[in-house]
């Protein structure tokens, strides 16, 4: 089958995996904004959802909805400092994986669409002009802002109409986060699972990728096999 587009999952396919680094990012959050831990992260987790599908457009929205729900009272200086750490950690997080911009290059000068689907919170689309993938991908799609998430079909078919491809011309590339390759399936899509290291110990969230039985790579520069390149990129 010849296909004309590709369109590639975010964290864990071109990108490490966000959850790596969240950690040390949220204690310097509750640090600066002077709150207690537990009771900030309990009430920032609660909001993942909202925040994945667009209830704030801004940083300093959701960190004010969370301070908020604690009766905390926080000032400019310490709403500008958490905003200035979830930015930093988060571009941090962006640091495409090796071989990704490579991948990319080769595909869209050899007249391939590319596009992107990803479940994030509103600080991915701010900072996205900065990453190497914004002159690569001519069509990013963040669930914060079309307030839709994967593994909702619409999502994947507004990514089709964006690029002007039908489904079927389409491989959707991804690391299997709750069943979005079956989904990308389901729309007529040609579904590959790249594999990664945390799928192994990341429960429920990655099951689809332990279970997988369609095609599989280990690196992104693999994908090329599968429209008929036998060599990598230069």
């Amino acid at each position: 089958m010849k296909f004309s587009a590709v369109i590639f999952d975010l964290f864990g396919t071109l990108v490490g995996e966000f959850v790596s680094s969240a950690g040390q990012m949220n204690a310097e959050l509750a640090a600066a904004l002077e709150v207690p831990y537990e009771p900030f992260m309990r009430l920032w987790r609660e909001t993942t959802e909202m925040r994945t599908i667009g209830a704030f457009q801004t940083v300093e929205a959701s960190i004010e909805y969370v301070c908020g729900g604690m009766g905390a009272q926080i000032n400019a200086e310490q709403l500008s400092k958490a905003v200035e750490i979830r930015l930093r950690h988060t571009r941090r997080s962006l640091e495409p994986k090796p071989d990704a911009v490579a991948t990319l290059a080769w595909l869209k000068n050899e007249g391939y669409k590319l596009g992107l689907l990803s479940n994030c919170s509103i600080e991915i689309p701010i900072l996205w002009q900065e990453t190497e993938f914004a002159e690569l991908i001519e069509s990013p799609i963040f669930s914060c802002r079309a307030r839709l998430k994967k593994p909702d079909p619409r999502i994947y078919h507004l990514a089709c109409e964006r690029l002007g491809v039908e489904p079927l011309a389409c491989l959707y590339i991804a690391d299997g986060e709750n069943y979005e390759l079956t989904a990308a399936a389901n729309v007529g899509m040609h579904p590959v699972l790249i594999r990664t290291s945390s799928q192994e110990t990341r429960g429920e969230v990655l099951r689809e990728a332990r279970e997988w039985q369609g095609d599989t790579v280990y690196s992104l520069p693999k994908i090329l096999r599968l429209i008929g390149v036998t060599s990598n990129p230069s």
